[in-house]
């Protein structure tokens, strides 16, 4: 649930519905507990643990059990679950992402 500056009416605000709405990346919190958040992972390379790029994220979307990363390599397109024994490091900075997995 969002609140959009100004309006303040169930009438003025159902123009919005079903529609995308965002927010500039630098008006969003710092973390402070190691929270990521989902945009900065969008256009990361991908790595696994051999040093092998596996391609760029491309999106990430939620499927119940787990968050998913989608991403594009040369060939097909791979998903990860977003989980601890598979998600092993992000780095922000450099826009890199270190997974446990192989690829075939």
């Amino acid at each position: 649930m969002v609140k959009i500056n100004n309006i303040t009416s169930i009438d003025e605000i159902k123009k919005y519905v079903n529609k995308e709405v965002s927010t500039p990346r630098e008006d969003f919190p710092e973390t402070d507990d190691g929270s990521i958040y989902w945009n900065d992972l969008i256009g990361s390379e991908v790595k696994n643990t051999d040093e092998k790029i596996l391609g760029t994220v491309t999106k990430i979307e939620n499927h119940g059990a787990s968050d998913l990363l989608f991403i594009q390599g040369s060939d097909e397109e791979i998903i990860i679950p977003i989980e601890e024994n598979f998600f092993k490091k992000f780095d922000n900075e450099i826009k890199l992402i270190v997974v446990e997995w192989e690829q075939e």
